[in-house]
């Protein structure tokens, strides 16, 4: 029997006594497609050498089973872990939520978000403002019933740019304006 040599990737085998053998042989023995045997090589499975037909890789069967057996092990070994967080990562994140919620607070503090109350309070002002306008629109427009078109044009749209600017003069007020 063959002993195993280097892998692809450069690494040892590990040795091994099991049966040298091709890629399509090695995929009946482990019970999987050729085309397992190709992506298990890419992922590091050991071979022995490259001195098959066409340069095509040869295995050590043994090694080839040993590196199955071990990645599958790694993988249970590590799945179990996927929904657990080490202990410095819960720091890192209850420190950045801390963090996060001192910068809300200073914000608040500093007066960057402003009353939510009074500027609602002021929209409801405008909104009021601007549905009376419009509301006062027909009646302002039937005084201009025996005009010329091009007067009537013009006084609407005077009267429009009115409302707009009555709309723009709209601020929210500082409840605290003794500070």
């Amino acid at each position: 029997m063959a002993r195993s040599g280097d892998n692809h990737k450069g690494a040892n085998s590990g040795g091994g006594s099991g049966t040298v053998c091709n890629g399509t042989e090695l995929a009946r023995f482990m019970g999987v497609a050729r085309t397992t045997i190709t992506s298990f090589t890419k992922a590091g499975m050991p071979i022995l050498d490259n001195k098959g037909p066409r340069k095509s890789p040869r295995y050590d069967s043994a090694a080839c089973v040993r590196w199955w057996r071990d990645r599958d092990l790694n993988k249970a070994r590590s799945s179990g872990d996927d929904d657990q967080l080490d202990i410095d990562e819960i720091r890192r994140r209850t420190e950045l939520a801390r963090m996060k919620k001192e910068e809300i607070s200073l914000a608040v503090e500093e007066e960057r978000y402003g009353d939510v109350e009074a500027i609602l309070e002021e929209l409801g002002h405008a909104l009021a403002t601007i549905r009376a306008n419009l509301m006062a629109l027909p009646k302002y427009a039937a005084q201009l019933e025996h005009q010329e078109a091009s007067v009537i044009e013009r006084r609407l749209e005077e009267e429009v740019y009115r409302m707009l600017e009555e709309l723009s003069d709209f601020t929210v007020e500082d409840d605290d304006s003794s500070d």
